[in-house]
């Protein structure tokens, strides 16, 4: 008689059992439908959001176009086009930033080359005027960016090129950079450099007057990447006083001779002796057309040097030679 009463309890058990699980699983079913809609909620308020002030900001421009270039019904696509191109933009802008760590300005559209921190112009392959940054200019910070320096005919660690103080009134020059810096990374020295003391026997058996002269550097490489190489000599007579630059091609023959500078050309307030030498020479791609030019540093008795920039190629030498170098007031 006792299990038959117990039976009706354990029913009814069950029962609550099913219940309890019944509410908790809609409870959890009510929280995942709440959930889901919240989220879209706000995943539509986000780009509702984020549509209406790319819509404001160029609503002025879709406004000033004229009738015949855009009418009412395609407005609406003409805003998400240049939304699009909006976003485009902010993505290259973002690509083009550097990611070493350091705080830098956007790279510059064209190629920037430094020479000693002054801009130098590669457009034409002539003598050229060293510039100095004008601080006053809004476009001034675009020199504020990583450079790739050279020296010595080898590359150095890139680094953030900074304002001097300024030299003149506004002026300025970008300092911790080498002595020729560049703001793109590529191989501005794709073949190799040697120096060597002496006169390769190729260029003496073919020019005989080299032995007139009792100091000699010369620069050896494959200037236009042909395959063969080419020879710029540093020549000095210390009994004249006279030095030059000089160019010699694979055969021996001589190309050009570059620039010279005489004893009577020297400054006559002091007993310093002036050469030109292998300092006034530097050997470098500066414009990333695979051909290294030749650029001769010029001095003048006041003021900043100018830069003859020469490009041999293929037999034919680009640029001003025979340049008479002064270091007299005139």
């Amino acid at each position: 008689m006792s299990n038959l009463e117990e039976e009706p309890n354990s029913h009814e058990k069950i029962e609550n059992n099913k219940i309890k699980i019944g509410t908790l699983g809609n409870f959890v079913l009510a929280a995942f439908v709440i959930l889901i809609i919240g989220t879209g909620a706000l995943t539509y308020y986000l780009i509702h959001t984020e549509k209406e002030n790319y819509e404001k900001q160029y609503s002025d421009i879709i406004t000033n176009l004229p009738e015949n270039e855009i009418d009412t019904e395609n407005k609406v696509e003409s805003i998400a086009n240049i939304i699009d191109s909006a976003i485009t933009e902010v993505t290259n802008q973002t690509s083009n930033t550097t990611t070493d760590g350091t705080d830098k300005k956007l790279m510059n559209e064209s190629l920037v080359v430094l020479y000693n921190g002054l801009i130098l112009d590669t457009s034409k392959m002539d003598e050229v005027t060293l510039q100095y940054v004008d601080t006053t200019s809004e476009q001034s910070d675009k020199y504020i960016i990583t450079y790739y320096s050279y020296e010595n005919y080898r590359k150095k660690e890139s680094s953030l090129g900074i304002l001097s103080s300024q030299v003149y009134d506004g002026l300025a020059k970008i300092e911790d950079v080498g002595k020729i810096a560049i703001s793109e990374d590529y191989e501005a020295i794709p073949r190799s450099i040697k120096v060597v003391n002496t006169v390769p026997t190729i260029v003496s058996d073919n020019n005989p007057k080299i032995s007139d002269y009792d100091t000699v550097k010369t620069l050896i490489t494959d200037l236009d990447g042909n395959g063969t190489e080419e020879y710029i000599l540093v020549l000095a007579n210390k009994t004249t006083g006279f030095s030059k630059i000089t160019a010699i091609d694979s055969k021996g023959s001589k190309i050009a001779d570059l620039a010279s500078i005489e004893k009577s050309k020297w400054k006559k307030d002091t007993n310093t002796e002036y050469y030109l030498s292998i300092n006034n020479i530097e050997i470098i791609d500066v414009d990333n057309d695979g051909i290294m030019e030749i650029l001769i540093e010029i001095p003048h008795a006041t003021g900043n040097s100018t830069i003859s920039l020469l490009k041999y190629n293929n037999g034919k030498l680009q640029g001003k030679t025979d340049i008479e170098c002064s270091l007299l007031n005139e």
